[in-house]
């Protein structure tokens, strides 16, 4: 079950992020797949952390970024 403020934690966080972000649709198409599936910020961050084993350098620098901002909003 995903609950509404989770998500719009992570949506929240996607809009403060995405000036700084080079691969804005990637990183949107990531936020919808794990917005679907995370049923907690912190699994929302594990999930986007196993993303960035996977991935080439600059997509996993915008992760890192959107990370950071979900940590940020969940103080």
């Amino acid at each position: 079950m995903v609950f509404p403020m989770i998500s719009s934690i992570l949506q929240i966080a996607l809009e403060r992020v995405s000036p700084h972000i080079s691969n804005l649709d990637e990183i949107k198409a990531l936020v919808d797949e794990i917005d679907k599936k995370a049923d907690s910020l912190d699994s929302i961050i594990h999930k986007l952390e196993e993303k960035m084993e996977e991935t080439e350098v600059t997509f996993r620098t915008d992760i890192r970024i959107l990370i950071n901002e979900c940590r940020h909003l969940k103080r």
